[in-house]
């Protein structure tokens, strides 16, 4: 019996000692960091018991510069988790000041050619078509604020090109796909060979360019399906929220 006792009270000491130097048991929400300057961090956390440690940078055009944009783990607001007292939430922010790379020329390439090389190089694209004598699908023009872009001007990365496509004869119709339920980088690769022009009404839980890429369409305007088709030319405006449906 008295054996069992000791057992019992050694084994009481072990886990009070593992409480008081883990804290066992305790936990804490994790705040929301989104569009916190990294200036304002320390002050942030400060009585929160947690840390936090800034792992990279992220452009986003559209976004607060200095700021936090990525976080993980998630606010517990959304996920509805809470996190060890002490744990270190991985941040990635928006720098102050870009990185600037040199824009490519990619006047008379492809469409698909020209979007896979500025995509490989952190510049977003977006496509308008207008007739031309050219055959359907060759890029016309590049333009940066609407504006022609000469090849080699520096640029931020994450900036958007416009890629001004030939649309061939006026008239001509192409089919309309439904893109609802695809992400959007499945929606650029289903309209790569049509002549159309995709417009994102983007919800406000993208943040990241990886958002970006898997946020996942809800909504399009013409609808599209089977025997469907429009002019060629014709911009397509689709809605996408983020690929879990949840927020920051």
């Amino acid at each position: 019996m008295g054996i069992v006792v000791v057992w019992i009270v050694f084994v009481w000491v072990v886990f009070a000692q593992i409480k008081n130097h883990t804290n066992y048991g305790e936990s804490v929400e994790v705040p929301s960091f989104y569009k916190i300057h990294m200036d304002d961090l320390d002050e942030f956390v400060s009585g929160k018991n947690i840390n936090y440690e800034i792992q990279d940078s992220v452009y986003l055009d559209d976004w607060p510069k200095g700021t936090v944009c990525w976080q993980y783990p998630k606010p517990t607001d959304s996920t509805g988790m809470s996190v060890k007292e002490g744990r270190t939430i991985v941040l990635s922010v928006v720098p102050l000041k870009p990185k600037m790379i040199a824009m490519p020329k990619v006047v008379d390439m492809s469409k698909r050619m020209a979007e896979t090389t500025l995509n490989s190089m952190g510049i977003r694209t977006k496509v308008s078509y207008k007739p031309a004598v050219e055959g359907p699908g060759f890029v016309l023009d590049q333009l940066y604020d609407g504006r022609p872009i000469p090849a080699g001007t520096r640029i931020p990365k994450g900036s958007r090109i416009e890629l001004v496509v030939s649309q061939g004869k006026t008239g001509e119709a192409s089919a309309l796909p439904n893109l609802v339920g695809l992400t959007i980088s499945e929606a650029r690769e289903r309209l790569l060979n049509l002549p159309l022009s995709l417009y994102v009404e983007w919800d406000e839980s993208i943040v990241t360019e990886e958002d970006h890429l898997n946020a996942v369409i809800t909504a399009q305007n013409p609808n599209g399906g089977e025997n469907v088709s429009v002019q060629a030319g014709t911009t397509i405006t689709i809605w996408a929220t983020k690929a879990n449906g949840g927020g920051n």
